[in-house]
């Protein structure tokens, strides 16, 4: 899957540590499963709602979430960044939601240049 792929890409770039990654990545996998997603067709193919639900409600944010847990919050920019060129529908929701945490100052990864970049 492109999308998993565009995750270790990001997270790699980011110099994240095996094991953080690892996590990541099983969260996400643990996602993509819950909603029986299988393949980047099925997910770029959501309508906007679920597309939204699934890419930014449940991979994304708590993607993000983790990472600045662990300390990594310069990993988010490079994860979304790596996951905005596999489809620009998904890319104008991530770029709204990029905007959205950053210009409500809820994200302290946003104190992260590249991040509010994105927006």
């Amino acid at each position: 899957m492109k999308l998993l792929e565009a995750i270790r890409t990001g997270l790699r770039a980011a110099r994240v540590p095996g094991q953080v990654a690892a996590k990541a990545l099983a969260e996400v996998e643990e996602a993509l499963a819950r909603y029986r997603i299988t393949s980047d067709e099925e997910l770029f193919r959501l309508p906007d709602w679920n597309l939204w639900l699934v890419l930014i409600k449940s991979l994304l944010s708590p993607l993000a979430r983790l990472l600045r847990e662990e300390g990594y919050c310069h990993a988010v920019s490079m994860v979304v960044s790596s996951v905005m060129v596999l489809d620009e529908r998904a890319a104008n929701m991530i770029r709204e939601w990029v905007k959205a945490r950053c210009g409500a100052g809820l994200d302290p990864c946003c104190r992260n240049p590249p991040c509010c970049n994105l927006a």
